[in-house]
């Protein structure tokens, strides 16, 4: 199996053995899983020349040999529908999807099958940069004999990372779950990880860039595209997107406010009174509420109906006509009640609740002591304002480390 900087810059020889040049580069289609070798590029008499796969006998670090003989004329200069692997790919950096991180490409293996040449993976090993420089004998100290292939078909190298000229999309990369483009993006600059955001659907790309590190979600949103990325805070939930916007500056804050839907921005200028370490501050203004007097079943219609996110379903929350706070019901109890039962009957009355200038400390003292999921954040006329969920309190108290675990225990 040799590897790109094995066969690059090496003789290619005609049939009987005259070298009429050498191999440049080596090109690829973008639109297979491990793509074949179309043609060869090659330098010869100050020209560079597209060889056809078809006309390529072998390719070894010893050299390139042909079937038939080198015709300059019947060669054309090679043109940019095809991947050039050493000038495209070599040094980029691009996706490990299986180990959601960004690497660098060091080195490419070409795997020979029948009478083909397929790119079979990546090396982005220290051995392989050494490979290029020509110090391959020094890979015996990294205590490897074989290195470490990434196998291509794991490999997400797309436009919206800004890095290789290609034309197909992203697909790999926009399969895996936001948890882990989050773990990518927050490996690029703010600039390319606000391209890859652009590129995801708005709901995708919105549960990115709420797991992304704090430190790094308002400098990728700010790089942004402003209607692309007030079309993103559309999609998050309002304490969410308030959390962000807090972070950036103010006018700019206020520009993306602007070009969000208004029921939306409206809901995040709610929260953005709030002092950010309060209940009012923490807290999802977007919550399900019901009254008494309905029947659970027009509920759960309801509910169907409106399909919310997982995170604002751990509680509905039973209200007077004035929106003030008279109890809760649990999906579990909701699902339990009786055919033509009143909302009334399953609901648990004088529910556990915090103010909205309590502390932080206070809300996840009451979560954590009455193992709740969810708390109803109320005014001081009893008005229920929000609600504050135990994974806003994983993100407050948690390592990094562990918080992208409780969100995928949480939904």
């Amino acid at each position: 199996m040799p590897f790109l900087s094995q066969v690059l810059n090496r003789p290619v020889l005609d049939p009987d053995g005259t070298s009429v040049g050498t191999l440049q580069d080596v090109l690829i289609p973008a639109d297979e899983p491990y793509p074949s070798v179309r043609a060869l590029v090659v330098w010869s008499k100050r020209h560079l020349h597209a060889v056809p796969w078809a006309d390529v006998r072998s390719v070894t670090p010893r050299g390139t040999a042909l079937r038939c003989a080198f015709d300059p004329d019947a060669y054309p200069k090679p043109g940019t529908d095809l991947i050039w692997l050493s000038w495209d790919v070599l040094d980029k950096q691009i996706v490990d999807t299986a180990g959601v991180k960004l690497v660098r490409v060091n080195d490419l293996a070409l795997v020979p099958i029948n009478d083909e040449l397929r790119l079979g993976g990546v090396d982005s090993s220290t051995a392989g940069l050494l490979r290029r420089l020509g110090l391959e004998w020094l890979t015996r100290f990294f205590g490897r004999s074989r290195p470490r292939l990434i196998d291509w078909e794991q490999v997400d190298i797309g436009p919206a990372l800004n890095e290789v000229r290609l034309s197909v999309p992203f697909d790999r990369l926009r399969r895996m779950h936001p948890v882990d483009i989050a773990a990518v993006v927050s490996q690029l600059p703010a600039r390319t990880g606000a391209d890859v955001l652009e590129a995801l659907h708005e709901e995708t790309a919105a549960r990115t860039l709420a797991d992304l590190p704090e430190d790094h979600q308002a400098a990728v949103l700010a790089a942004m595209e402003p209607k692309e990325a007030a079309d993103v805070l559309d999609e998050m939930p309002p304490d969410e997107a308030a959390d962000v916007l807090g972070d950036l500056e103010q006018e700019q804050a206020e520009e993306l406010l602007n070009l969000m839907e208004p029921e939306a921005a409206d809901r995040v200028r709610s929260l953005l009174v709030y002092e950010e370490r309060t209940a009012g501050g923490l807290m999802n203004s977007r919550v399900i509420t019901a009254h008494g007097e309905d029947t659970v079943d027009d509920l759960i219609t309801h509910l169907r109906h409106l399909a919310p996110p997982e995170d604002e379903v751990y509680c509905l929350y039973v209200v007077d006509e004035a929106g003030r706070l008279r109890g809760v019901l649990s999906p579990r109890n909701l699902l339990l009640a009786p055919h033509g039962a009143q909302v009334s009957d399953a609901m648990r009355g004088d529910p556990e609740f915090v103010k909205l200038d309590e502390s932080q400390d206070e809300v996840a003292r009451k979560l954590v002591r009455y193992d709740l999921l969810a708390i109803p954040v109320l005014d001081d006329d009893g008005i229920l304002k929000g609600a504050v969920t135990i994974d806003d309190v994983v993100d407050l108290f948690a390592p990094e480390s562990w918080q992208s675990r409780a969100r995928r225990m949480l939904g």
